[in-house]
């Protein structure tokens, strides 16, 4: 046996660090579809407090009608209810050392920037989509192809089978009966988890389903992030960070949120950035972190507005 070997430092092990490679992994991240469709977005600003209002306007409270030649015109009136939402501080921060940015063979600034961006989309989405799930109109999938669905923000049942062609025709037709406008003039949208997509992608008996892929040019020029299919005036879009996949009867199905036009409120007073704090400890200890000073809000309340646009696929 020679007498310089490479398992033991002292005789050859030492003569080379361990080679560390060029790149970085980076763990996945989840897909997060939801804020991207909040189409009332407003600049709140400064200085203003933390509550902004908005006025939601409702019918008037009598229909007009025929007119006899000698009476007069009939009056009403219509109700202004005024919606609240509330501004909050969001962020997140990372500290880390002088030596490590010396020292480390990756950009420290650019990796701990990369995951504080991550954070920040988690974090607000979920703020965001917790909005939509606010609805009163719930809707719960049956075995049967059916579906049940409540106007008071409560599931009626346990939910026994998956979002089908059914399903989704059902749903549909509620939010037309309720004068849900249409989010882009043409058709409503549908996020939903990856299980609840799964059993629409399985209920293939239907027919009417069109790929992503078929889109025509007028179609393929605005899809949107996530964007699947169409079927029956929908949208699809499938999403992995805040719907549940498993929710129902053995915990087998997956919740998703059907909507129109105007259905989530977002107030901003200072959007989200990243933010690079004054070095410390002469210079020694350094961080840096996200930040935002913004809210969400459900626009309609049926209880109040007789108004809702969201419908919220879930279980019991």
């Amino acid at each position: 046996m020679p007498g310089q070997i490479w398992s033991t430092g002292t005789l050859g092990g030492n003569w080379a660090a361990p080679y560390l490679t060029e790149r970085l992994r980076h763990v996945a991240q989840p897909m997060f579809k939801l804020r991207q469709f909040i189409d009332v977005k407003e600049n709140v600003g400064k200085r203003r407090g933390d509550t902004w209002l908005f006025d939601k306007s409702g019918n008037v409270a009598a229909q007009g009608g025929t007119l006899v030649e000698t009476s007069t015109i009939p009056e009403t009136n219509y109700v202004t209810q005024q919606g609240t939402g509330i501004i909050t501080e969001y962020g997140l921060s990372v500290p880390y050392t002088q030596k490590l940015d010396a020292l480390g063979q990756f950009d420290i600034d650019s990796v701990t920037e990369q995951k504080l961006r991550d954070d920040q989309v988690k974090v607000l989405e979920s703020a965001a989509g917790t909005q939509f799930t606010l609805t009163d109109f719930i809707a719960v999938c049956t075995a049967s192809g059916g579906v049940a669905i409540t106007t008071n923000g409560t599931a009626s049942t346990t939910a026994t089978g998956d979002l089908t062609a059914v399903n989704v025709r059902a749903i549909v037709d509620f939010m037309l009966k309720k004068n849900i406008p249409m989010y882009d003039g043409q058709n409503y949208i549908c996020v939903a988890s990856v299980t609840a997509m799964s059993g629409m992608h399985a209920d293939t008996g239907t027919g009417g389903w069109q790929d992503i892929s078929k889109y025509t040019a007028e179609y393929a020029k605005n899809i949107f992030n996530g964007e699947v299919g169409n079927f029956y005036m929908t949208r699809f879009i499938r999403e992995t960070g805040f719907l549940n996949n498993a929710i129902g009867a053995s915990s087998l199905h997956g919740q998703a949120v059907f909507f129109g036009a105007d259905s989530v409120y977002e107030g901003v007073s200072i959007p989200e950035e990243i933010r690079v704090n004054v070095p410390k400890d002469f210079g020694r200890d350094l961080a840096m972190a996200w930040y935002a000073l913004l809210g969400f809000k459900i626009v309609w309340s049926f209880g109040t507005d007789s108004e809702q646009h969201i419908v919220f696929v879930t279980s019991a």
